[in-house]
This record gives C-alpha cells, structure tokens and sequence, in this order.
C-alpha cells in the first residue's frame, strides 16, 4: 500500500495499491497478470466513508452449479480441519472456539452446503469467507480480520513449482500442492518464494504457471451482522455520522 498520486503529481492523503506504471519492472512482472477475489460473505466496514452493510461478494458471472461446485470444496476442506482436530489437541482447540463463534453468526453469513445427512438438511461450515489469488506471491505480512483464536485453512490448485509459503519466525518454508491441505496462523509473519514453471525454470510474463491458492477463514465480526441482508441495509441507511459501524 502507497499513497495515492495525484493528476498534478502530489501525494494524496488516501493510500492504495500502486498502479502498474507505477511498479518496478520485477514488480510489474510478478503482479501483472495476478488477481484475487472473495468468495462467500463479509462483514461490514467502510469504504470512502460509507459503510457498507454485511454482504454476500460473488464472483461475478459466476452460474449456481459453480456455486455449489466451490461449497463441496469448501466442505472438503472443513473434513480435513476436523480429521486434523481429531488427532492434535491444538488444533482441535482452534475449530471448537471457531466453531462456537459461527453458532452465534446468523446463517445467513455462514458458507453452507445443503446436505440431506443433517436434520435442517443444510450443512454450515465453521466459514464465512474465502480468499482466492491466481498467481500471486505474496510479500511478507499478517492477515487482518480473520478470527484470531482460528486458523487459515488453505489449499492449492494447478500446475507449478516454487511458491512455498515461507514463515520466518520459524524458519520454516511449506511446500503444498493440489490435494494438501495446509492449517496456520495465519497471523503470523508470512509470504511467498518465487513462483515457478513445474520443471523449476523462472517464468516469462508470455508462459507463466497458474497457481490458485484459497484461503478459507471466519472474518471477525461476522458474529455481530443482523439476521439477513436487507435488515442490515436498514441498520446501515439509519446509521448516523459518527455513529459505531457495528451497534
């Protein structure tokens, strides 16, 4: 995040992310082509001082089957965490305070799977959002919003090499690819070696790998929406200047 440029050159008060005329040529090269997206829900927040109310965020464009295709990935990977749970007490500490907060988040916020084995027939996962970046090396920093006391549950997709999620306070590095699933805080310290072509060669901006990372987490607050979409818009519309973003 840099301060915002202004037509006449000046930097504005308002920071953001640099444009690509803006980046260094490595720089350039590394995010050109890289994008990211939510998935799922997100709690309220402001943005050019107007508060938006809790939400879904789609991809857009995005067909129902799609939908449901991403939820029964989304579900895999909660069996995973909870296989996980069953074996290390740690981990098992996290999922149940994670889970203890989504019973008190309204249903309407939760990613959930409709599911004929449960007696409501809907299956709600311990989430609320998910991340995706395409081929995106991450520099080193800390994830904000998500539930302190959970864990990022993370997965990739596609053909590649390089990109091990680096941990330096551990000196540690994590290699994962399609079909691992990767538990961390992700609070702590963290970011990306290179990304590279599946034989390790550095790839050109003409042939590049791609490489698509989802990160599955609660988004803090989430606890705090009201019952459904349009009773938050109402909350929001009635929401006076000054007024806390969250009642």
């Amino acid at each position: 995040m840099v301060p915002r440029i202004r037509k006449n050159g000046s930097k504005a008060k308002i920071s953001g992310v640099p444009t690509l005329r803006n980046l260094s040529q490595e720089d350039y090269r590394r995010l050109k082509n890289a994008s990211d997206g939510l998935f799922g829900y997100t709690g309220r927040g402001i943005r050019g001082g107007q508060v938006y109310p809790c939400r879904q965020t789609v991809y857009k464009g995005a067909l129902p089957r799609e939908f449901r295709q991403m939820m029964e990935f989304v579900y895999a990977l909660e069996l995973g965490w909870r296989f996980a749970a069953s074996h290390n007490s740690q981990i098992s500490r996290r999922l149940l305070a994670q889970a203890k907060t989504m019973c008190k988040t309204p249903s309407s916020f939760v990613l959930r799977l409709p599911k004929k084995t449960t007696k409501s027939g809907v299956w709600h996962t311990a989430f609320t959002t998910v991340t995706c970046n395409r081929n995106w090396r991450t520099a080193a920093h800390k994830d904000k919003g998500d539930f302190k006391n959970g864990l990022g549950v993370m997965a990739s997709l596609g053909q590649f090499d390089g990109c091990d999620l680096v941990f330096p306070r551990y000196k540690a590095a994590v290699r994962y690819r399609e079909g691992d699933i990767l538990l961390a805080d992700v609070h702590e310290v963290h970011g990306n070696t290179p990304l590279l072509n599946p034989d390790g060669s550095i790839p050109t901006l003409d042939n590049e790998p791609e490489r698509l990372v989802t990160v599955l987490y609660y988004q803090e607050n989430m606890h705090r929406c009201l019952g459904s979409l349009e009773e938050e818009q109402e909350s929001v519309n009635k929401r006076k200047r000054g007024d806390p973003v969250y009642a």
